[in-house]
């Protein structure tokens, strides 16, 4: 399925990806059909993306701008999983076979995305295997993180972590410690 974007927009995608050394190494070798169904999405501060139980038909990668993404509790409060920023993917984990959004992901700041559907990321994992190797580093590493989260979670408490987080920043800069609360997630 081809987006029905007017017919020059896949040369500002084109021209936005050859422009940016990150982005271009990570679409470096997609076949020019798939580059052409890129849309380029944007976003101004503190818009929705997707939500939390939603069905996944979307591939995004940001190319502009830092992503929040965050779980909803029943009772309506947010828990902030992770900051997203340039070069980062969203979908990649639901996308294969259509399951809903494990969080919801929201704007911080203005942001750019590039969005390919299901099929054409599908077929593109299927015609590229440098990035399909790059999907796999990626799972493989977020696998990781939240594999080492949880294990740090349930072995320390929340006391320890915070401790820890006032020590690291101490040993980075040697003297002030300003901090936020992002840092004690």
């Amino acid at each position: 399925m081809k987006n029905e974007s007017r017919p020059g927009d896949w040369l500002s995608v084109i021209e936005r990806v050859t422009g940016d050394p990150a982005l271009y190494e990570l679409l470096k070798y997609c076949p020019l059909d798939i580059l052409r169904s890129w849309q380029l999405k944007h976003y101004p501060r503190g818009s929705l993306i997707f939500r939390q139980g939603e069905i996944c038909d979307e591939f995004h990668l940001i190319v502009k701008g830092e992503i929040d993404v965050f779980t909803t509790a029943d009772d309506g409060r947010k828990y902030s999983q992770a900051r997203y920023k340039k070069g980062d993917m969203l979908g990649e984990l639901e996308i294969f076979e259509r399951r809903q959004y494990i969080c919801s992901v929201e704007t911080v700041s203005d942001a750019a995305l590039l969005v390919l559907t299901r099929e054409e990321f599908i077929r593109w994992l299927g015609l590229d295997n440098y990035f399909n190797q790059k999907i796999l580093q990626a799972v493989s590493d977020q696998y990781y993180q939240l594999s080492k989260k949880a294990g740090e979670d349930i072995l320390y408490s929340l006391h320890q972590r915070i401790c820890l987080v006032l020590w690291q920043k101490y040993q980075q800069i040697q003297g002030n410690i300003p901090l936020n609360k992002q840092q004690f997630k």
